[in-house]
């Protein structure tokens, strides 16, 4: 396992949680998107190792796993089961934000294997108490790597009471309330948002 030193030359950040969101299943996929393996520091590591070590990076005051906790994840990480069956990565958000010890989450979707810290501590770096922010490319929300104010959890159990799983409508709401706002994803940084959902994206990644 790689150190747990945050990145000093990173901008000081306000207190955070983090979560990576690895409850899916994996069905266009066809095997577990978590155990995909990635060059990453010089050697081979599965993909939530990867997205775990990005988000460390950062400093957070504490990591949270949303799915199973079927894999042998770091002591530093909870596993945080989802309270919604089936509600998807909705349900994910919601349970990490009920058991959040700070006011914002940062959420990573595991199959995000471009992602940087870099990029994650601008997100924050934007919001604040009670304020979150949700990329967008173009007219398409990326609301599995945003910042969400624990605010947002009343919200997300609304939702997935009224059976919506949906996460673009949830995140429309949130910004109709002034919890997030909407930062648009520069075009250099689209690589980014690349995911890992099928095996035509393993084949097509460079």
């Amino acid at each position: 396992m790689l150190p747990h030193t945050p990145d000093t030359s990173l901008t000081s950040l306000p207190p955070f949680s983090a979560a990576l969101l690895a409850g899916g299943r994996s069905r266009r996929m066809g095997h577990d998107k978590r155990l995909l393996l990635v060059d990453w520091q010089g050697k081979r590591v599965p993909l939530w190792q990867r997205q775990l070590d990005v988000l460390r990076k950062l400093g957070p005051v504490e990591l949270l796993v949303s799915g199973l906790s079927d894999l042998e994840y770091p002591p530093d990480a909870r596993v945080v089961p989802d309270q919604v069956e089936n509600g998807g990565p909705l349900a994910g958000i919601l349970s990490c934000l009920t058991v959040a010890h700070s006011k914002l989450l940062l959420v990573l979707a595991v199959d995000l294997p471009h992602m940087s810290s870099t990029y994650l501590s601008s997100l924050i770096q934007r919001s604040a108490h009670g304020y979150g922010v949700v990329p967008a490319i173009q007219q398409d929300l990326e609301p599995v790597t945003a910042v969400y104010p624990v605010e947002a959890a009343a919200v997300a159990f609304a939702h997935l009471q009224q059976g919506q799983r949906s996460l673009q409508p949830f995140v429309r709401q949130l910004e109709q309330s002034g919890l997030v706002s909407i930062q648009k994803v520069a075009p250099d940084e689209v690589e980014l948002f690349r995911n890992w959902n099928s095996p035509e994206d393993l084949a097509d990644s460079p």
